[in-house]
């Protein structure tokens, strides 16, 4: 029956329908489109011959064009003037001409020609926009260096006398020509120009208001005293009907006010008199409520740049009062001084002596008070986002400089964490970090913050870490919050664990005295009773030891506080930890061994690198000896001083290049690698890529050398690549010019370097210069046969002595996720791709932009992947979190779970040339232009065969 059924419902799936009338088949027309024009392709020429009809693309392909100088510029200014000059051309040739004469010209000299033709075509020409042209190049002719005083006189006479028309681009003109000349010494001219643009303020047309706003602008920039009833049209223009007058107008009010902020306004239907910034505040207060998004967003960003206003002004822009009833509406304790103040309450004997007070005109009554009142409380409730970041940045900007607001906007502030959009959350954590240094937070506060804590986002939760590090609570109440909101926050989100311990590090620092009487309570001390022992494998458990221990070294008296497992746990956690863990005073029984092996890492890696210096006069065999005992020595002496790593890698990696090249040098028939056996000539050919990779690291993966240090890794990068080019020719058949050339381009830039940094060269680098100079023609067979007696007879110079061996920085990478020991097993189908989450801590890198990730496969195939700029967040100075997914593909199915190696590399292939990637010396890999960050982190991938089914 089941069969039945299936077979039916299939049946009505499979059947056939035969069109009898056939549709025709769709034709497709192709339109051919117009060649684009070439705005490289300009000729001089092309102005004198081409035809009337062509002249206009010609223009413009010279504007596309610009700049341009010397002989062509005055070609260029000839060939305009003849168009200028030819009456017969339409109006919009010459508009485009005299657009190009304003860009071409740029000195006195050049414009002094122009600027009377220009001057008859702007008399002559009946055509507004030719006129309105005309007036910006003169303009613009007489700013050029230096400025002429009389063309400047004629430029504003020919403005003042286009005012009558009624075109509204000739008064536009007019406006900008008279703003930007307009003198600055008081005169007939400048009286002149202030009454003409104070009229247009007033235009029937708003983009000639626009005009004459921004003039006036201009005019009050180049310091020139505006009048006070500028002051008042710019006020009045704030309730323009158009909003490019209103944003304009509001430009003005700011800089008025910085020009002069103590000069008294008075009040509206009032007797008193307030500073002019503070009057220039309220009014830019009252735009925030503007119907335009673009005002209200210029409004609340012009606001935080008003650091002078007074007190009173700004703490009511944090303060709306509301009217009620025709009357201003008390607070309750506002009417309860009151009635306390009158010393009797209504009997209800006289008329109306409960009658509302203040009573005012229906039509005056706005819900929101003018002025400043809750300008500040308007903009981050506004609707938009800008509105609210604007308001954001100027409340910070002012909190800056006022620790009082600080205090009295930290409310508001807390209330913008439950915003709808993650960028204003995030804008609002900003913020009060930047401002942490003026406010202190209470319980009520805190809670609230703490709640953001759950937010999904990872920037966020970051951002508030770093916020909690730097700011001052009050009670001891705060720090029990603090602590327990920020380990539910590592039991919600695990991969926030590295941030929440450098939280908690600087919470503890920044709190000893509160984090003191918290100790019983936080690490479970009893006085009387002895509690379990608490692992270390605990996270909540090492958060919050790592709180009380950095507490510890501000506050001595809680170290007796501690039990003795605690102290056995410090001991390990410093070990472990050294950068959360501070040292602390316990004595010699609890010291951590490599505290006492830390003071003497330094004086062990100078006796090193001296006993390698002494080995000139030594035999081959003692050196190899020393050189691989010293190397030893150097990689341990690493992992004990994690300060004087990087100075120890790098002696380390450099003895090693040492004892490569000595050992490639004492071979025996090394020139002649046919003599040799497969086993030896393998060996040889390992040792000569392994030096170049080294050389290579030394050379990029170091940061932070001295100059002598510099010069000595170029050296040996020299000598390497002559050693690899005399290696290449003597022994293999192929062509080595690419390796002459590199080795030639490396030699140059170390000359350079050594006579920049005016340090000299050793023997084998004088008697190379000497000998190159000689050839005419450097040919690879002649240029190693020039090194090879300098590379037998000059050995490798020992390292330079390091002067700064603690500042030294190396290039390194940790990967966080996925962990080494996970047994998770990504499943995909084969020929798809499954994402691999990624979170690594770059540090110390050159260029952000040539970090990559290397993913090796099982079949020893490599791919580099470039990680998106967004995914790379720079977290402290010169170090990066790359948080990002890696894409893990495989074409076919493999039998079984296979690993896939992650690892991070500096890809450095378009910073150096290395013709050795042309050449059998080097591998198929990507090796010899990559520098590896971190050993590879193995995750098991699984593609599986795509399953075909009905």
């Amino acid at each position: 029956m089941a069969a039945l059924l299936k077979k039916r419902a299939l049946a009505e799936y499979c059947q056939t329908v035969v069109e009898e009338h056939p549709r025709p088949a769709k034709r497709l027309q192709l339109v051919r489109r117009a060649r684009t024009v070439d705005h490289s392709e300009f000729s001089v020429a092309l102005l004198d011959t081409a035809e009337p009809q062509n002249l206009l693309p010609i223009l413009v392909n010279l504007h596309h064009a610009l700049p341009v100088s010397g002989e062509t510029q005055t070609e260029v200014v000839q060939g305009l003037m003849t168009l200028l000059q030819n009456e017969s051309h339409p109006p919009i040739i010459i508009v485009k001409v005299l657009a190009l004469l304003a860009a071409v010209i740029t000195t006195q000299s050049q414009a002094q020609p122009v600027f009377e033709e220009v001057m008859t075509v702007a008399k002559r020409s009946k055509s507004q926009k030719v006129i309105a042209q005309a007036i910006h190049t003169a303009s613009s002719l007489s700013q050029c260096v230096p400025p002429d005083p009389k063309l400047q006189d004629q430029v504003i006479q020919l403005a003042l006398s286009q005012f009558t028309s009624t075109n509204y681009v000739i008064k536009v003109r007019s406006l900008e020509a008279v703003g930007n000349l307009c003198p600055t010494e008081e005169g007939r001219v400048q009286s002149a120009i202030m009454k003409t643009l104070i009229e247009h303020t007033k235009h029937q047309d708003n983009r000639v208001r626009t005009a004459a706003f921004n003039a006036l602008l201009v005019v009050q920039e180049r310091e020139v005293k505006l009048s006070p009833e500028v002051y008042d049209s710019v006020c009045q223009a704030l309730h323009d009907d158009y909003q490019c007058v209103r944003e304009v107008a509001l430009n003005l009010i700011k800089v008025a006010a910085d020009g002069d902020p103590e000069r008294l306004v008075p009040i509206p239907d009032s007797d008193h008199h307030v500073r002019l910034v503070d009057h220039a505040f309220s009014q830019i207060c009252n735009m925030v409520n503007d119907i335009s998004v673009r005002v209200r967003t210029k409004a609340a960003s012009l606001l935080g740049n008003m650091t002078s206003v007074s007190e009173r002004f700004l703490a009511q822009t944090l303060d709306k009062k509301l009217m009620s009833n025709m009357r201003r509406k008390r607070s309750a304790h506002e009417r309860a001084r009151a009635m306390v103040a009158s010393g009797e309450w209504s009997t209800g004997k006289r008329w109306s002596d409960d009658a509302p007070k203040e009573q005012v005109e229906a039509d005056s009554v706005s819900v929101i008070n003018t002025g400043a009142c809750g300008a500040f409380v308007h903009g981050l409730e506004d609707e938009f986002l800008e509105v609210r970041n604007a308001t954001l940045d100027s409340i910070c900007a002012l909190a800056l400089n006022n620790s009082q607001f600080a205090n009295q906007s930290l409310d508001f502030l807390v209330d913008m964490f439950n915003d709808e959009i993650e960028e204003v959350r995030l804008k609002a954590i900003q913020v009060l970090q930047q401002i942490a240094c003026h406010i202190t937070l209470r319980s009520d506060q805190l809670g609230e913050i703490l709640h953001a804590l759950k937010d999904s986002s990872l920037d966020i939760r970051e951002s508030l870490h770093t916020f909690l590090a730097t700011t001052i609570l009050s009670t001891m109440d705060c720090i029990k919050l603090c602590v327990t909101g920020l380990i539910d926050n590592l039991r919600r989100y695990p991969q926030d664990r590295r941030s929440i311990h450098r939280c908690l590090r600087r919470l503890g620092s920044n709190h000893p005295i509160l984090v003191e009487a918290l100790v019983p309570q936080l690490l479970l001390i009893h006085p009387y009773f002895d509690g379990v022992e608490p692992s270390v494998q605990d996270g909540e458990y090492i958060c919050k030891l790592i709180l009380v221990l950095n507490a510890a070294v501000h506050c001595p008296t809680i170290v007796p506080l501690l039990e003795q497992h605690t102290l056995r746990h410090y001991a390990y956690l410093r070990d472990t930890m050294p950068q959360l863990v501070p040292v602390l005073k316990l004595g010699e029984d609890w010291q951590p061994t490599g505290e006492a092996v830390a003071t003497n890492t330094l004086r062990f890696l100078r006796e090193s690198m001296e006993k390698v210096a002494n080995l000139e006069r030594s035999s081959t065999q003692m050196r190899l000896t020393i050189y691989q005992i010293v190397h030893s020595d150097l990689v341990k002496l690493a992992d004990i001083d994690p300060e004087l790593s990087p100075a120890a890698h790098f002696a380390a990696l450099y003895t090693q290049c040492m004892w490569l090249f000595n050992k490639i040098l004492s071979t025996r028939n090394w020139l002649t690698p046919s003599s040799l056996s497969v086993q030896q000539s393998g060996a040889l050919k390992s040792n000569v890529d392994q030096l170049l990779r080294n050389t290579f690291r030394l050379r990029h993966a170091f940061t932070n050398l001295s100059p002598q240090a510099e010069a000595s890794i170029r050296n040996l990068r020299v000598r390497t690549l002559a050693l690899q080019l005399v290696y290449v020719v003597h022994g293999s058949t192929g062509s080595a010019l690419g390796l002459c050339d590199n080795f030639l381009e490396h030699t140059e830039a170390l000359h350079r370097y050594l006579t920049d940094e005016k340090l000299s060269g050793d023997s084998f680098l004088e008697a190379v210069f000497e000998e190159l100079s000689q050839l005419e023609e450097p040919r690879p067979g002649a240029v190693a046969r020039i090194l090879q007696p300098l590379l037998i007879s000059h050995p490798v110079p020992a390292l330079a002595p390091i002067t700064n061996p603690r500042e030294i920085r190396m290039c390194s990478a940790e990967i966080l996720e996925p962990q080494p020991d996970s047994e998770v097993i990504y499943k995909l189908s084969a020929g798809l791709v499954v994402g691999v989450p990624l979170d690594a801590e770059v540090s110390h890198i050159p260029n952000p932009s040539t970090l990559r990730i290397r993913v090796a496969y099982p079949d020893h195939s490599t791919h580099l992947v470039v990680p998106p700029k967004s995914h790379l967040r720079k977290v402290g100075p010169g170090t990066y979190r790359l948080l990002t997914t890696v894409l893990v593909s495989a074409q076919v199915s493999w039998s079984e779970a296979c690993q896939v190696g992650l690892s991070l590399v500096l890809d450095l292939s378009d910073q150096e040339v290395l013709a050795a990637r042309r050449h059998s010396v080097a591998k198929a890999d990507d090796s010899a232009t990559t520098i590896q960050l971190v050993k590879p982190v193995k995750v098991l991938v699984w593609p599986k065969v795509i399953r075909k089914g009905v």
